[in-house]
């Protein structure tokens, strides 16, 4: 009986260990491949970085895709938590719409442009990413919808159409690598800032030009 509590508690301990190694490879990966893109970092980079043996970075992630895939479900899942939480807390749609955006650029400007451009040949990461812009095309255009009711959007504006634009223009910034050309904040600014003032009502207006972002335009 000693034994077999003993044997229990080893692998227990084992888990907690793996797990936490696991935890700590990813974070270790993604500031990687943040910092230097996908391709500039192989898999003897991270072993290296953690002080442990390709043998047991294999153990957990079986390949570079599937650390990837991991790291970039992760804290893309974070971020929509985070956001969330955000959203049930503010009353105004506009709010929430600005929000989005600055944290957008603050993370994307975090991010080597290598990086955007990196992921594009791991199939596993793409398919994620394409099915969350799926969803986030429905979100948008319900945050657009909303904006309506809410006074801040005109209602004279086909706003399927906007929100099926945006998502072209999101994947055509991508396609075209116009991160490693011009700075986040010039992309994303004439990218959703302009437009949005464009289809806004006085009301909206008021609430852009009473933000941070407002302010920073002038």
């Amino acid at each position: 009986m000693q034994r077999k509590l003993i044997h229990m508690q080893e692998i227990k301990e084992t888990t907690a260990y793996k797990k936490s190694l696991k935890g700590r490879i990813l974070e270790a990966a993604m500031k990687a491949f943040a910092e230097r893109g996908v391709k500039a970092v192989r898999m003897d980079d991270i072993a290296q970085m953690l002080s442990i043996s390709k043998r047991t970075l294999y153990e957990i992630y079986e390949d570079k895709e599937e650390l990837l895939y991991q790291g970039v479900v992760h804290f893309d899942q974070e971020a929509k938590k985070s956001m969330r939480a955000f959203t049930q807390e503010s009353s105004s749609v506009m709010d929430i719409i600005l929000e989005a955006y600055q944290r957008r650029v603050v993370r994307t400007g975090s991010v080597n442009p290598l990086f955007y451009e990196d992921i594009q040949r791991y199939p596993k990461v793409v398919e994620y990413l394409n099915k969350e812009r799926e969803h986030a095309y429905d979100q948008f255009l319900g945050f657009l919808q909303r904006g309506v009711r809410e006074g801040y959007f005109r209602e004279n504006v086909d706003y399927e159409l906007v929100a099926q634009m945006f998502n072209a223009i999101n994947t055509f910034v991508m396609n075209q690598h116009l991160l490693s050309r011009y700075t986040i904040q010039k992309v994303f600014a004439n990218m959703l800032l302009i437009p949005l003032r464009g289809f806004c009502t006085q009301k909206g207006l008021q609430v852009i030009e009473n933000s941070a972002l407002g302010k920073d335009d002038k």
